[in-house]
């Protein structure tokens, strides 16, 4: 008999702020198993229960990681990141952020590909060390907050409710991306917004070779400069 799924405190309070999805797209029970071991169990039990689906109205989304090889590829294979351990993507945003999971070091990675950015975080190598993987990835939800995933325009306003208004709502293969680009000179606005296919954008954008690690310091000074 499959165990019956019980939510944890931490992915209640998740879906307090972003909701059930709306629609859920079935985690195949293959692509669960081949991840055992590799990933925290109950990231795998939040994919049998709610699939690789897209909360908050598609501003932030669960991922098959098999899906995306080929873009983190893409972004991680010329930096030596992937030397240090062996990174999957296991989240990602409306906007085409990619949450990265490592098997020894957790989240200790997540690409901006908009600004050209691989952001270096504390990540989770004590917890994952001592058998504490699973109070890691149930954090990782719980800390999460719509506004976060949002991006601001240039008039002060968050850019998601206007593009799922202009473009519609996004499917598990689509984005919303900026043309140009920020690294480009792009400007956060609703126009300069397209819906795209992320697979094919987020490659094209790492072919840019316009990539910088980022540690929180880093970051903060980007923010002021």
């Amino acid at each position: 008999m499959t165990k019956q799924f019980e939510i944890d405190e931490d992915f209640e309070w998740f879906l307090e702020k972003f909701e059930e999805p709306s629609e859920k797209n079935q985690a195949p029970a293959e692509i669960i198993k081949r991840f055992e071991g590799k990933l925290p169990t109950r990231l795998l039990e939040y994919w049998s229960e709610y699939g690789f689906s897209g909360f908050g109205e598609g501003l932030f989304w669960l991922t098959n990681p098999d899906d995306f090889e080929v873009t983190l590829d893409a972004w991680l294979g010329d930096i030596g990141i992937i030397e240090q351990d062996t990174y999957y993507v296991i989240a990602r945003s409306a906007f085409g952020e990619l949450f990265l999971w490592g098997e020894k070091f957790g989240h200790k990675y997540l690409i901006d590909p908009s600004h050209g950015w691989i952001i270096e975080k504390e990540g989770n190598a004590e917890d994952i060390a001592v058998g504490e993987e699973n109070d890691a990835i149930q954090f990782f939800f719980s800390a999460k907050r719509p506004t976060s995933l949002d991006i601001d325009d240039t008039s002060g306003g968050l850019l998601f409710e206007k593009c799922k208004l202009r473009l519609s709502q996004l499917k598990y293969n689509e984005m919303y991306a900026f043309e140009p680009a920020f690294f480009l000179g792009g400007l956060p606005t609703i126009d300069n917004v397209s819906k795209v296919n992320i697979f094919a954008h987020l490659s094209v954008l790492a072919s840019f070779g316009q990539k910088e690690i980022l540690d929180q310091q880093g970051l903060i000074a980007k923010a002021y400069s």
